[in-house]
């Protein structure tokens, strides 16, 4: 990334009006640890706090974008309020210089499973696992992902018609399509690509009933042994 390259990052956060404590906590790490480390040395850096508070989560997430742009950030950091995170996520995040670029979060369910899907036979893709005997480590371009942690380079969504957050169901697969999926098929066929980092998908956890983590996706080596 440039050093001379200025960056406003928006810290979005979409909720329901509560957050866990430990998303709190983290959050304030994280805001302790950008207030003390640039993102890259001799760069300039603005961060603010969008937090909105509906029970409309189409609706926050695209009003987080909207008021961002409105006050000319270049990047949105989704964060929602049931996730924990290193104090670092932004910074790498950031250093990736990608369109979009998300964690691979498990979902609160017993067995677990990952939110990022490679494009497969099924309406819901095949699982991308962070945790697998493979190790899969850096970058991975995915096919579909969960918003929960992800950055979002604000450029492109200047050339993406609204609205870039619906729900909407489907009479073919008979199921919901989340917002965030939705938003990474106007991504697509906007012609840009999604990832996700594998490395600090680790290290995030989505706190339910207690925190979920990649422990709680069994691999896939695993998986097929069951079948």
């Amino acid at each position: 990334m440039s050093s001379e390259r200025h960056v406003k990052l928006a810290l979005g956060i979409p909720s329901l009006g509560d957050w866990s404590a430990d998303f709190g906590y983290c959050v304030t790490q994280m805001c302790v640890y950008m207030a003390s480390k640039l993102f890259e040395e001799k760069q300039t850096r603005e961060v603010l706090f969008i937090d909105k508070r509906t029970s409309n989560l189409p609706r926050s997430r695209q009003e987080i974008l909207e008021d961002a742009l409105l006050q000319d950030c270049t990047h949105v950091l989704f964060l929602d309020s049931d996730q924990t995170f290193p104090m670092d996520t932004a910074h790498r995040l950031i250093r990736w210089e990608k369109p979009v670029v998300a964690c691979n979060i498990a979902l609160k369910t017993l067995p677990s499973y990952p939110t990022a899907r490679q494009r497969g036979p099924t309406a819901f893709g095949i699982p991308v696992y962070s945790n697998s005997t493979a190790n899969p480590m850096g970058l991975e371009k995915v096919w579909r992902v969960g918003a929960g942690i992800m950055l979002i380079d604000l450029a492109i969504v200047k050339t993406i018609p609204k609205p870039w957050f619906e729900l909407r169901y489907s009479d073919k697969h008979q199921q919901f399509v989340g917002e965030d999926w939705y938003f990474c098929k106007k991504i697509e066929d906007a012609g840009h690509d999604i990832y996700i980092d594998h490395d600090l998908s680790r290290h995030i956890g989505h706190v339910g009933n207690f925190q979920f983590t990649h422990a709680h996706i069994p691999g896939i080596e695993a998986q097929k042994a069951a079948a």
